[in-house]
């Protein structure tokens, strides 16, 4: 046996002791799908599972949530029946993304509002916000697109994305709070700011406490974040199914503290005049 027999053979020993089974060792992972580009399952584990509707425990004090659901919808969700929507119960509230960044559109975005009003639901708009981005070119976008007089709820910004270096975190916050003095100009009103649990503890624990919250995390237990700051809404799953809709949904709850008319938007009583 020459030297490099001798290397092949001891190669395979060394293998057959360090994976006796082969490839039966490798765990499959799956994530819960993300319809937009949304913040990471907050699970003990990485499994996918269902998430049922949250349980009310209204004799705690906090942040509990209620039985006043809604959703969130973008293009992604395609063609919605929404006179089907309607009829499902679960469905009090209904938020709409309008625009991202500085120039897309949501195709479905006019279509929605006009055929979500027209069954009698209550409708807002949110813009998805890119955080290098100069945040007046963004509000462009989002006033260019968005009429508040055609608005039943509160608008939304969805700020998702961090910044990639510790040294663009304090010119993203300067422009998200650019961009947030926007909209309250336009509205008349304090934007709500969607986020998730992670992202707002790293990034905005202690700051925009002028404005509501909704947090997005995707388990059993109601986001708990470092501030114990109290929030509106809770995004609690991105694979709900909703009769009218094909495919998953994002669902949110309000929490036992609001109802929809906290969130309502009267553009006649609160958009600021010129």
């Amino acid at each position: 046996m020459n030297l490099k027999e001798r290397f092949i053979l001891v190669l395979l020993l060394v293998c057959t002791i360090a994976y006796p089974n082969g490839d039966n060792n490798k765990v499959a992972t799956y994530y819960i799908p993300k319809p937009d580009v949304m913040p990471q399952p907050s699970l003990a584990e990485n499994k996918v599972r269902f998430i049922p509707e949250p349980q009310l425990y209204h004799q705690r004090k906090g942040n509990v949530p209620s039985s006043r659901y809604g959703i969130d919808v973008s293009r992604y969700q395609g063609d919605i029946n929404w006179k089907e929507v309607a009829k499902d119960a679960r469905v009090t509230y209904v938020y709409l993304k309008a625009t991202e960044s500085t120039g897309l559109v949501d195709r479905t975005y006019t279509k929605n509002l006009k055929e979500a009003r027209k069954v009698g639901l209550p409708v807002g708009v949110y813009h998805f916000f890119s955080p290098n981005t100069p945040s007046h070119q963004q509000l462009a976008n989002f006033i260019n697109t968005v009429d508040p007089r055609t608005q039943d709820l509160i608008p939304i910004v969805d700020v998702e994305i961090a910044p990639k270096r510790k040294s663009q975190v304090l010119p993203f916050l300067r422009r998200l709070r650019a961009f947030v003095d926007g909209v309250e100009k336009y509205f008349g009103c304090k934007p709500m700011i969607y986020t998730s649990q992670d992202f707002y503890n790293r990034y905005l624990a202690g700051k925009f406490l002028d404005c509501p919250f909704m947090f997005a995390r995707y388990a059993e237990d109601v986001p708990q974040v470092t501030d114990n700051v109290r929030f509106m809404v809770w995004q609690f799953t991105a694979s709900g199914r909703i009769r009218g809709i094909k495919g998953d949904v994002d669902r949110s709850c309000l929490m036992n503290h609001y109802t929809v008319d906290d969130i309502r938007y009267n553009h006649k009583s609160k958009r600021k005049k010129k």
